[in-house]
């Protein structure tokens, strides 16, 4: 969920609405990152989440990290430890590769915590729409399940435990009984079930995709919820549930004003009703450039140890990263390998972390523009390109080695990853070999080969032209490793209109290119499905028209399972297929880079998003 010049909107979900083609926008709208848009996640909000075996350490941990009791269903943090001696360093920033991180001495507490957003306009509050910056919604409000920072797992957060019956379409939830929203009042299970409803319901809402399968929702008491399913559904837990809370006496005047069917929490006015949550921070103030929040100090999982947080935005990268010299953020996130370098004269702390990210490029399996149009359904010439890409060289200058390269797949997602499954090392031997075989042989001198026919192997690719720019740097380079095979590629980045119109109608490309972020449940199923071939379904997202018996069944399997451990092995099985039956190039999974100030304490890096937990955070001062 997140924006920089490295990760902007449109792609850090799936294709947003203007990329869609006849779909319809809730459709695509629904399908993007949560948390990575809103304004700001567009689409999590990461929607907000993450997910089913509990993490190892998934106990107190956290308590001994910020100081202060906290129930053994909290996730994971930052715990006290011995610093390395001797810290791997670029330049004056230490970089800590640590997913769990944990830190030497006690929590000092703190007046001011200060972070600077990419995105502006953070005024609409709606917590359907994630209009606003993610970071604003999760500072103020709590997910029913938290999704674990590493592992994408569900962890009790305000629900403390859930079951469901042997159909897997009744769902019931136990509610902390501890837990009070910034006015005072109890938290209800009737506010869950509002929730629930107006994230199905609402016109505006962007995750609507995550609850279509919800049949109703009651409240049999305060602290149970029972969520009836017209099916199972194995992301309900990772997608659905960790969505946020919100308090159903604000809002359900509001809500029920208007008839069922045209619902929505768009156009409250949040000036005269400030929005209150559960969350570890309370809404203070607001302006078009920044909010003020103050610390809840009731706050159920323990209080934060800064008085105020301050989340101000300024669109301009150089700017951005000026204000985290100059002392005047203490975070950064997101940046990439570039900015790195351009802040390593600044000390700070470099975190490095997996993100739940990919790229890749997919083939199409009928480009009406050549002859043969199926030029890319002989398997040796789709291996042939893979053999023939440097990964490496583009993992070191692009990206300066901060991405996991040999990652195969578009399943980021570690509950359900094989990482067993890899890229192969190039060889572009090999991948001549594979050519030849296919009816492509080089000319004598050298250059594109050539078919019996006299036809050259020239390929194109197409990529939006707002998609994050490392994409586009990655499809630039394998402009030189194909022609050392004797293959031609042209990289064509395309205006929005003019990327949706290609994708959709004219299909005159033999890849496709994308770079987005992941929510917690496997969401891609209509990008590999055969009843989702753009060509037949305007509702899918099949871009080349990818075919395969077994892929096909791996997805209905994973459709019906009835929990996580059941949806797990059929995405196994997908990934080993669209491996060895080769569904696009695979460029791996970037990582996410995070700057800290060197003062700065108890950073937990969470795959969603990487500066969620800031009441964890303190200053370290010289007593400290």
């Amino acid at each position: 969920m997140a924006f920089d010049p490295l990760r902007s909107t449109p792609q850090d979900g799936h294709p947003a609405p203007s990329a869609a083609g006849p779909s319809p926008a809730a459709h695509r709208f629904g399908r993007r990152r949560l948390l990575a848009g809103a304004t700001a996640l567009g689409a999590l909000a990461l929607a907000g989440n993450r997910l089913a075996r509990p993490p190892a350490s998934a106990a107190n941990v956290r308590a001994q990290s910020v100081g202060s009791p906290v129930p053994a269903s909290s996730p994971t943090a930052a715990t006290p430890a011995a610093t390395p001696t001797s810290p791997e360093m670029i330049g004056q920033l230490q970089v800590i590769r640590d997913p769990r991180p944990v830190y030497q001495g006690e929590p000092a507490e703190g007046d001011a915590l200060n972070l600077l957003l990419a995105a502006g306009d953070n005024g609409d509050f709606s917590p359907t729409a994630f209009r606003q910056d993610f970071q604003i919604l999760a500072s103020y409000l709590d997910p029913l399940v938290w999704i674990d920072e590493v592992t994408m797992e569900p962890v009790p957060w305000l629900a403390t435990s859930w079951d469901s019956d042997s159909k897997g379409t009744t769902i019931t939830y136990t509610l902390r009984d501890d837990v009070v929203w910034h006015d005072g009042s109890q938290i209800h299970a009737r506010d869950v079930v509002f929730s629930f409803n107006a994230y199905r319901d609402d016109l505006d809402s962007a995750v609507r995709n995550f609850f279509t399968n919800m049949e109703s929702a009651e409240a049999p008491n305060r602290t149970t919820v029972k969520v009836t399913l017209t099916a199972p559904d194995a992301n309900w837990f990772l997608n659905a549930s960790s969505q946020f809370v919100i308090q159903r006496g604000q809002y359900n005047k509001y809500w029920t004003s208007r008839p069922e069917g045209e619902r929505t929490l768009s156009g409250f006015n949040w000036k005269k009703d400030p929005p209150v949550g559960t969350g570890p921070w309370k809404v203070d103030s607001w302006s078009d450039n920044g909010i003020t929040f103050q610390r809840n100090d009731k706050y159920w999982a323990g209080a934060a140890h800064f008085a105020t947080l301050s989340i101000n935005s300024d669109a301009d990268a150089v700017q951005r990263l000026d204000s985290w010299k100059q002392g005047q953020t203490d975070l950064l996130w997101p940046v990439n390998f570039s900015t790195v370098q351009s802040a390593s004269d600044t000390p700070g702390k470099l975190y490095v972390a997996d993100g739940a990210s990919v790229m890749f490029a997919a083939f199409n399996f009928d480009n009406p523009a050549r002859t043969p149009n199926d030029l890319l359904s002989d398997l040796r010439i789709r291996q042939a390109l893979s053999l023939a890409i440097d990964r490496n060289r583009y993992a070191s200058e692009v990206f300066g080695g901060f991405i996991r390269f040999d990652h195969a797949g578009t399943v980021a997602q570690p509950w359900a990853h094989d990482d067993s499954i890899v890229n192969p090392p190039r060889d572009v031997a090999a991948a001549r070999d594979l050519l030849k075989q296919a009816g492509w042989e080089s000319p004598a001198a050298g250059g594109v080969a050539v078919n019996a026919a006299g036809d050259q192997l020239d390929l194109s690719v197409i990529l939006r032209n707002d998609s994050r720019n490392d994409l586009l740097l990655v499809l630039q380079s394998l402009v030189a490793d194909l022609a050392e095979a004797g293959v031609g590629l042209r990289v064509r980045a395309l205006s929005p209109e003019r990327f949706a119109e290609v994708w959709t109608s004219t299909r005159e490309y033999d890849l496709i290119a994308y770079a987005y972020g992941l929510f917690p449940g496997f969401t891609d199923f209509d990008l590999y499905g055969s009843n989702w071939d753009i060509r037949q379904n305007p509702q899918g997202w099949n871009p080349g028209g990818y075919s395969n018996k077994d892929v096909d069944q791996a997805i209905r399997d994973f459709l019906t399972a009835k929990n996580q451990d059941g949806a797990r092995d059929p995405l196994l099985r997908l990934q080993k297929e669209t491996n060895d039956d080769l569904f696009g190039l695979w460029f791996g999974f970037p990582q996410e880079l995070i700057l800290v100030r060197p003062d700065i304490q108890g950073f937990q890096p969470n795959i969603l998003w990487q500066t969620w937990e800031t009441r964890l955070l303190w200053r370290e001062t010289a007593t400290s």
